[in-house]
């Protein structure tokens, strides 16, 4: 309960669950892709290397075009395959934890401008391991 400062009363608070779309193009993920492997996820994953032809220039424009990455981590043998759906589901996944003020309301979309290197890293963590596990 709230206690309302102007009446000394308290309030009951009711909580709301709100559903929202948001819009992303191929080229805000090429934009987020590339600020997470240039800085973003470097300090767990080593390597970051493309399954099978480049669909881009660059390895950052893979997941974009459908392709997938093979993210290496610094420390183990381990690797995490990343796809576009693995992708949209970290970035879904970064909204609902708590990230969802990065989207415009007015118009629904995202702007990767918004995402710095730790968002780029959260929404790859979140892609791979379904949570955050380095911070």
């Amino acid at each position: 309960m709230h206690q309302n400062s102007n009446s000394g009363m308290e309030q009951e608070l009711f909580m709301i669950s709100v559903s929202l779309n948001a819009e992303i193009t191929g080229e805000d993920i090429d934009d987020i892709m590339c600020t997470a492997l240039e800085g973003g996820i470097c300090y767990w994953c080593g390597t970051a290397e493309v399954v099978g032809e480049y669909r881009g220039a660059y390895a950052h424009e893979q997941i974009s075009r459908g392709g997938t990455l093979r993210l290496y981590d610094i420390e183990s043998a381990e690797t995490h395959e990343l796809n576009r759906d693995k992708f949209l589901l970290g970035l879904r996944l970064f909204i609902e934890r708590g990230h969802g003020d990065l989207v415009n309301l007015k118009n629904n979309r995202i702007d990767p401008a918004d995402f710095d290197a730790e968002c780029a890293d959260m929404v790859v963590q979140y892609a791979v391991f379904g949570e955050i596990v380095y911070s």
